[in-house]
């Protein structure tokens, strides 16, 4: 009989090249046997990316699910450009890199989004039909969020990227919400989906994920949070605890 020793859970972060940029993500690997494969969720965070939900990311790991999260291009270490038109694409190829991680199990897969991040989920979900599962919270909408109020938002939230000048930025921003509609996602994806907004949310409306569940082709849960506002800071335990319940019922 061969020994295979237990390994303790671990952090730490990736690299890998995407549209010749280089790209970094950290990941979470639960506690268990050297060469187990565990569950996984693909963590894509917001714009321009200070909530990355790592105490989502600790709650599934101490549940033994893994954890893989990218900065998207232009964020916070990785090359290149930030571009919202491009999103979906990075997704896509962060999903391809954790496929390959020899601790990820390839055949149980989800993703979680926040605010750009869970526009980005929906819109991966329906282009990956494998996914078992997808978390939305707070997500971004389609083009009803493409008013001209938005242009001071943007400005002051690209400062820490690498990002085109703001004028620029503002088109591709309006261009990639028509594009990429997630209303239009949703009604193409049957992953099982779990929306969560806040009630006080004054960022994007709650309507957005009441208009999202209303399209959504497959099973879809809405919860609306009371007294939440857009980063769920104050009621993080609890959103922490509603992500993971509904992931690791899905990926089990």
């Amino acid at each position: 009989m061969s020994y295979n020793p237990a390994m303790r859970a671990h952090a730490g972060t990736l690299v890998w090249r995407t549209g010749g940029s280089r790209m970094l993500a950290g990941y979470h690997r639960p506690a268990g046997p050297a060469g187990r494969r565990f569950p996984a969720v693909l963590f894509l965070h917001g714009f321009p990316g200070a909530e990355k939900s790592v105490d989502v990311q600790r709650e599934l790991m101490a549940r033994g699910v893994a954890s893989v999260a990218p900065h998207f291009l232009g964020a916070w270490g990785s090359g290149g450009l930030y571009r919202f038109s491009t999103l979906t694409a990075q997704a896509r190829a962060a999903l391809r890199a954790a496929r390959r991680l020899e601790f990820v199990d390839a055949r149980r897969l989800a993703v979680y989004g926040f605010s750009m991040g869970g526009w980005t989920a929906l819109n991966l979900a329906a282009r990956e039909p494998g996914l078992r599962a997808v978390v939305a919270v707070s997500p971004m909408g389609g083009p009803e969020c493409a008013d001209a109020g938005t242009r001071a938002f943007l400005a002051r939230l690209s400062r820490p990227l690498n990002a085109p000048p703001a004028a620029v930025l503002r088109e591709d921003f309006r261009r990639a919400l028509f594009r990429f509609d997630p209303a239009r996602a949703v009604a193409s994806s049957r992953a099982p989906l779990l929306l969560v907004h806040g009630q006080d949310d004054e960022v994007v409306p709650p309507s957005v994920s009441r208009c999202l569940a209303r399209r959504a082709a497959g099973p879809v849960r809405l919860r609306l949070l009371r007294g939440a506002g857009h980063d769920f800071l104050e009621c993080r335990p609890r959103l922490a605890r509603l992500a993971a319940d509904f992931l690791c019922e899905r990926l089990a």
